[in-house]
Order: structure tokens, then C-alpha cells, then sequence
């Protein structure tokens, strides 16, 4: 089966997560896409999330090792792989780094191509959007996740 790599981010704003009503019919996700040949996931994930709500973000990530002689890979919070439909490619897989990021900017601005609208949602109500079945626990476990780093 296809696989494409692709790169994401579960963006939180307090305990409201921002979700895209995708244009592909995949319901509410949150911002992502599409690694680019020579383009590693971190810069990738802040790229996708610039082009589809026009905000700037920073990645939250544990750095666990570092070197003057070597450049750091951000880690993501999660490598996840899932089964995606699309009209163009139909049935594949995509490998995808699921980052963590603190939104550097408020003013969305969205990609009416990527999605049909947006909102910004209570981590607590993801659950009852339409949404793939594994996103309200990836959500719930990101919105941990940046607590426990950023107290």
C-alpha cells in the first residue's frame, strides 16, 4: 500500500484545541499535510499550519540530546500511521508526525481549498464533532502532554 509522510499539529490555545472542517471529507482534524521532497517533518508541520490558518507557531518538544557537531530533528509528540481515503489517490496510509505547537500568532486565515471552516473547540468536546476515531484521545493526550511540559 502507498504511503506518504506527512506532518501535523495539534495547536492549543488554553483548553481549546483549533480544528479545520476539512474540504476532503474527513471532518473536524486539526492542520496538516504533506511532507515535501528535502523538507524534514518539524519545518514541515509549521509550514502546513502557515499556509492552512495563516498562523505562526512553535513547536514544543523535549530535546534529549544535543551535539555542536550534529543539528537536532525536533521530535514530535507522536508517529502515528493511519489508513486515509482521498478522491485523488484513493485508499493509502500516512505516516504522520504529530507535533505539539504554541500558537505564536491569534488571527486565523484559512486555506478555503484545505477547509470549509474552522473552530476553536474544548479539548473536553472534540468527542462529539465528527471527527477520524482516533482524534478526541490524540487531542486529549497532546493537550497532557503540553501541560506537563510547559508548568
Amino acid at each position: 500500500m502507498i504511503r506518504h509522510f506527512t506532518a501535523s499539529a495539534i495547536t492549543l490555545a488554553g483548553d481549546h484545541v483549533l480544528l479545520l472542517n476539512s474540504a476532503k471529507g474527513a471532518g473536524w482534524i486539526y492542520p496538516g499535510g504533506h511532507v515535501e521532497p528535502g523538507e524534514d517533518m518539524a519545518p514541515a508541520a509549521i509550514r502546513e499550519v502557515r499556509e492552512e490558518v495563516g498562523l505562526e507557531i512553535e513547536l514544543i518538544t523535549e530535546r534529549r540530546f544535543s551535539h555542536p557537531k550534529i543539528e537536532e530533528v525536533l521530535l514530535p509528540f507522536a508517529l502515528i500511521d493511519v489508513q486515509v481515503r482521498d478522491k485523488k489517490i484513493g485508499l493509502h496510509r500516512h505516516v504522520d508526525a504529530v507535533y505539539a505547537p504554541r500558537p505564536l500568532t491569534t488571527n486565523v486565515v484559512l486555506d478555503a481549498v484545505e477547509a470549509h471552516g474552522y473552530r476553536r473547540v474544548p479539548v473536553a468536546d472534540v468527542a462529539l464533532l465528527p471527527t477520524p476515531a482516533e482524534l478526541p484521545d490524540l487531542i486529549t493526550a497532546v493537550a497532557k502532554y503540553a501541560a506537563s511540559i510547559t508548568s
